[in-house]
């Protein structure tokens, strides 16, 4: 019996090349595709998304400070309120204030949308947060 070589292909330097090749050729258009979607993506000035523009940042322009009034249920001094001021361009956009205390611990926080202007006065903190206990307030401005 004679050896059959049908059905056989040739290691030649032909078929090696053509091993690398064709994934090449694969990955270069999947590539190609991939990103002819990401150019789809949409992108505006209030929100954060892919692609190039300048973002509103209104978390950089935010300030915050808190008030106080006596609480007879502390007792002592107790946060009031919080008032927040921003860029005017801000407006509508929704913000959240937050009391901290020892270790970075949260102690209270409010909620709101921005006014008009840019600004906002938080309603009263609940549960009352002792004035005596707060190490930092933050504000985060999200759109």
């Amino acid at each position: 019996m004679g050896a059959h070589s049908a059905g056989r292909r040739p290691r030649g330097k032909r078929w090696g090349a053509k091993r690398f090749l064709i994934p090449a050729v694969a990955g270069v258009v999947t590539f190609g595709a991939v990103t002819a979607f990401a150019a789809t993506l949409s992108v505006s000035s209030n929100k954060l998304s892919a692609g190039n523009t300048t973002v509103a940042n209104c978390n950089a322009a935010a300030q915050v400070s808190y008030a106080t009034a006596y609480a007879s249920s502390i007792p002592g001094y107790a946060v009031s309120t919080a008032t927040i001021t921003t860029a005017s361009t801000c407006a509508g956009m929704a913000y959240k204030v937050t009391l901290s205390g020892a270790g970075n611990t949260s102690l209270g926080e409010q909620t709101g949308t921005l006014d008009g202007t840019g600004g906002a006065t938080t309603p009263a903190f609940s549960p009352t947060v002792s004035a005596a206990l707060v190490t930092g307030v933050a504000v985060t401005i999200t759109g």
